[in-house]
């Protein structure tokens, strides 16, 4: 059953059952109310007439009595001396009355009384004046109304069976849309909601609907875009457990060729310690590679329970004494300008990215070159006077795991090939904007910090 029909059927039951109820109760109580109305003013109209007509002559009480008679019509005087002997009517009208008053008595559906007061004259005599009334009893009106009640409960129901019919489908018209439009948000199309109009309770209902499927859509967007970033992962994980184990194979098969000849004292490879010195330092290469490659699977514990609010600056001055230790020793111009900042993040993997931006800038730096770090309006900067300047292409590549520039192959300059790709993956983690350019002579890292910032 639809919600037109239904509240249709609900409100004409309900009005009905209260039309009934108001009936019954004005049928039982009215004619109550009307005898006792009645009543109450024909006994004032007695009252007036007793008192107009005391102090007056018997003549003019006679005649005004005549005029009384026919302006009260539901009364009946009648006046009489001490003795009995009736002034007011006349015998022919007094056996008219009588005859009159017996046919209301025998109809049942009269109620008749009457009052009695003395009245003095002008001239000092005592008159009997009488009043006696009837009127309708609560029986006939009663019966005249439910004469009346069957036209009245049929033209209550017509009426008010259109206006119901017009108000359920307005009322349920915007109901109807609601839901309409609810069936085409499952099609969870954009631009899609509800026109608000109003501020009844239905406006409401809209506006709710509306925000929760904004919400609806903003987080399927996210998911859809959570998703997309966890198979770029997953691509980058196999991408660099790809490299890593060719990174890993070549030096490795090396060293087993030359511990093979060093075996079999073939040829060079008699001279044991020059090899086994060789292989030594293949052996501590390796392991700097996969103590990189361990600390590249621990970024993904970089996640918001474990972070920290901490001072920036502080951070910073903590790692300096080493760096300008190596500057002392390598005659670099080591300038720092440090602003205070205070942030939120993973104090201890922000640390290790810094640090490996040091350690490159410090690596290929030229000698008596300058390096300035500055913390300035949310940025860090670190700028070293490289000893060769990377081209744009070696830009977009030398955050890729195990990459190398060309003029840095060897693994004593270049180092393990991790130290930029891990930077990258802490910095990204955190959501934080980096750029690497060249500025003259110089490289020039830059660090955002503006996500980071805490009041």
């Amino acid at each position: 059953m639809g919600i037109t029909r239904k509240s249709f059927i609900s409100l004409t039951v309900t009005i009905s059952v209260m039309l009934f109820f108001f009936l019954a109760i004005l049928y039982f109580t009215l004619p109550i109310y009307y005898k006792q109305s009645q009543k109450a003013e024909l006994k004032k109209n007695y009252k007036f007439v007793v008192k107009q007509l005391r102090g007056e002559s018997q003549t003019s009480i006679v005649s005004q009595l005549q005029s009384l008679d026919k302006k009260y019509s539901q009364l009946f005087f009648s006046l009489s001396d001490m003795d009995g002997n009736a002034l007011y009517p006349n015998q022919e009208e007094l056996t008219s009355y009588e005859v009159d008053i017996q046919e209301l008595k025998e109809t049942e559906n009269n109620e008749i009384g009457f009052w009695t007061d003395s009245i003095r004259t002008a001239e000092g005599s005592l008159m009997i004046l009488s009043g006696q009334y009837s009127y309708p009893t609560l029986t006939s009106i009663s019966q005249t109304f439910l004469t009346f009640y069957p036209f009245v409960i049929l033209l209550f129901i017509f009426i008010t069976g259109i206006a119901i019919f017009i108000y359920s489908r307005l009322s349920t018209k915007r109901i109807k849309n609601l839901s309409l439009q609810t069936r085409q948000m499952q099609s969870l199309e954009k631009g899609l909601s509800f026109e608000v109009t109003g501020r009844d309770e239905i406006s409401q209902l809209a506006q709710d609907i509306n925000s929760l499927y904004n919400k609806l859509l903003i987080s399927i967007e996210n998911l859809e875009q959570e998703n997309e970033r966890t198979l770029i992962r997953e691509r980058q994980k196999v991408d660099f457990l790809r490299m890593t184990s060719h990174e890993l194979k070549t030096p490795i098969t090396s060293m087993t060729g030359m511990v093979e000849g060093m075996l079999y004292n073939i040829g060079d490879f008699k001279n044991r310690d020059k090899y086994l010195n060789l292989c030594l330092q293949i052996l501590t290469e390796q392991s700097q590679i996969v103590q990189s490659i361990l600390e590249v699977s621990k970024l993904d514990l970089i996640l918001k329970p474990n972070q920290d609010t901490f001072s920036l600056k502080e951070l910073l001055e903590d790692i300096l004494p080493t760096y300008e230790g190596i500057a002392l020793v390598n005659h670099f111009q080591f300038d720092v300008q440090l602003e205070p900042l205070t942030i939120t993040s993973h104090q201890l993997y922000l640390q290790k990215a810094l640090k490996n931006l040091l350690d490159n800038a410090f690596c290929y730096t030229r000698p008596n070159g300058k390096i300035q770090l500055l913390l300035k309006e949310g940025q860090l900067k670190i700028t070293n006077q490289a000893e060769q300047l990377l081209e744009d292409e070696q830009i977009e590549q030398v955050f890729q795991p195990f990459y190398r520039p060309d003029f840095s192959r060897n693994r004593q300059d270049g180092g393990t090939g991790l130290g930029l790709y891990i930077v990258d993956q802490i910095l990204s983690k955190h959501r934080l904007n980096y750029y690497l350019n060249r500025e003259e002579d110089s490289m020039v890292f830059t660090i955002d910090f503006t996500n980071l910032i805490t009041d």
